[in-house]
């Protein structure tokens, strides 16, 4: 490298020829660092500094210094470019999550809604539910029959219009003299017994004449074929 000289004497880097570097940044030879700095101080600028000497392994932050820009920027480049991928993948993946992100709350709430209209049908249809079990109870219990033949079950009140509006029946009533005997059509164990006992007695009676009738001799016509036999034993 072109550059690289003593500060003090202007000499140019040489075979033979060793640089060493200050901490303030100035840079000297063998020949000027014996015999005019002075201990911790630079001849340049006259400061308290510390000294280093230029050698290949030195720390790779000073070798940077001694580098060719050109390679420094081709590193960085390359440097920048690795980055930049990087970036860009990790990039478009959190663009992706946020579209999947918003997707996803959007579907959310759709659900949602959907959700809750489903439940308000369902508390419609429960309702309707009950309605109808409450109607096949009532249907599945015995009902009482009103005068007027009017379906009254034990449960429900007549209202006082149904009362107004329920059609009145008269009789006329028949009266029955003090001296005849009141006679009546009802069915009585008594009068039971008095039909059965008069049915038998009738029925023997027609069994009796019909042993009797069978029992009468007929005496033969002359039309009849034993008729001479019976003449004989006369």
């Amino acid at each position: 490298m072109d550059w690289i000289h003593c500060n003090n004497c202007f000499n140019q880097l040489e075979p033979g020829v060793t640089l060493h570097l200050t901490s303030c940044g100035h840079m000297f030879c063998n020949n000027c660092l014996n015999n005019g700095l002075k201990e911790g101080t630079c001849l340049v600028c006259r400061v308290p500094c510390s000294i280093m000497k230029l050698v290949p392994d030195m720390n790779q932050e000073i070798q940077d210094y001694f580098t060719d820009p050109e390679e420094l920027i081709k590193k960085c480049s390359e440097v920048l470019q690795f980055q930049r991928q990087h970036r860009r993948r990790l990039l478009s993946y959190l663009l992706q999550s946020t579209k999947k992100f918003y997707k996803a709350r959007s579907e959310l709430k759709r659900m949602t809604e959907l959700c809750q209209t489903q439940h308000k049908q369902l508390k419609e249809y429960q309702k309707i539910v009950k309605k109808l079990d409450n109607q096949l109870n009532r249907a599945g219990q015995p009902k009482q029959m009103s005068p007027f033949s009017v379906p009254i079950s034990p449960g429900s009140n007549l209202s006082p219009t149904f009362i107004q509006t329920t059609p009145t029946y008269k009789r006329n009533a028949k009266s029955t003299p003090y001296n005849q005997p009141y006679q009546s059509n009802l069915l009585t164990p008594t009068r039971i017994s008095k039909q059965r006992t008069a049915s038998f007695s009738a029925s023997q009676r027609s069994n009796t004449s019909n042993k009797i009738s069978s029992t009468v001799f007929t005496p033969p016509t002359p039309e009849s074929v034993g008729y001479s036999n019976f003449l004989k034993n006369l």
